[in-house]
C-alpha cells in the first residue's frame, strides 16, 4: 500500500501517525507534481491529500476513512479499541476534535499573515476554538492515551489537530489555548512523549518552520 501525504497537513498526518504507531506496511510518499497536477488527479480526482492506494489500485481518500480502513485491515494492531464503549468513545473524541476544534479554528489559517489580518475574525476564531476545546474536554479521561493505554484512532485524530491549536496560540500571541481545559492539556503533555506522536509532530513542526521561513 502507498499513502500520498505531506508533512504539514494535519489531515495527512492523521494516517501517518497510525502507520508509525503500529508499524504498518504502508509506503509514505509525496504526491507526484502538485495536488492539481494531471498525474496526481489521475490517482485522486479530488485533488487532496491524504490518499491511500491499495495493492489492487483502489484509492481511499479522506483521513478519517483511511485510518478506519487501516484499523479494519490490521485488526491485531490495536489501532481500534476492543470494547464497544471504548470504540464509541474513540470515535466520539475524533469526531468532536474534527467538528468542534479543527473546524472552529479553520478561519485562523487565513489570518496567519499579519499584513492581512482581521482582528475581529481572529477573536471570533479563538472564541469558537475555546468552545470546541471545552466540548473535547468533556470526553477526555486520565487514560494514558485518548482511550486506554496505547495509540488508537482517537490519538491519530487528536495529535495533529492539537499541534495546530498550539501554533495558533503562538502565532496570535494568545498563549496556550489548551491551558484552561485541564484534561485536554494533561493529555497533550502525555501524548507528546509517545514515539509515534513525537515523530509526526517533529515532521509537522519542521515543515511549518520551512513554510514560515519561505
Amino acid at each position: 500500500m502507498k499513502l500520498y501525504s505531506n508533512d504539514l497537513s494535519p489531515f495527512a498526518s492523521r494516517p501517518r501517525m497510525a502507520i508509525y504507531a503500529k508499524d504498518l506496511p504502508v509506503h509514505i510518499l509525496p504526491p507526484p507534481g502538485d495536488l492539481k497536477s494531471a498525474e496526481y488527479l489521475a490517482i485522486n480526482p479530488m485533488g487532496k491529500i491524504p490518499a491511500l492506494v491499495l495493492d489492487d489500485g483502489t484509492v481511499i481518500p479522506e483521513s478519517d476513512t483511511i485510518v478506519e480502513y487501516l484499523a479494519d485491515a490490521f485488526p491485531a494492531s490495536g489501532l481500534r479499541p476492543t470494547k464497544p464503549d471504548e470504540i464509541a468513545r474513540g470515535r466520539l473524541i475524533a469526531r468532536v476534535a474534527e467538528l468542534y476544534v479543527m473546524a472552529s479554528g479553520s478561519n485562523l489559517f487565513g489570518q496567519m499573515n499579519p499584513a492581512t489580518r482581521d482582528a475581529a475574525v481572529v477573536e471570533e476564531g479563538f472564541a469558537k476554538l475555546d468552545s470546541g476545546l471545552a466540548h473535547l474536554n468533556l470526553f477526555m479521561t486520565q487514560d494514558a492515551y485518548a482511550v486506554g493505554d496505547s495509540v488508537t484512532t482517537a490519538d491519530c485524530a487528536l495529535v495533529p489537530m492539537l499541534m495546530f491549536v498550539g501554533v495558533f496560540g503562538m502565532v496570535f500571541g494568545k498563549g496556550d489555548p489548551m491551558a484552561r481545559h485541564t484534561k485536554v492539556a494533561a493529555y497533550w503533555g502525555r501524548i507528546q512523549k509517545d514515539p509515534a506522536a513525537a515523530k509526526v509532530l517533529g515532521e509537522m513542526q519542521a515543515a511549518l518552520k520551512a513554510r514560515m521561513a519561505g
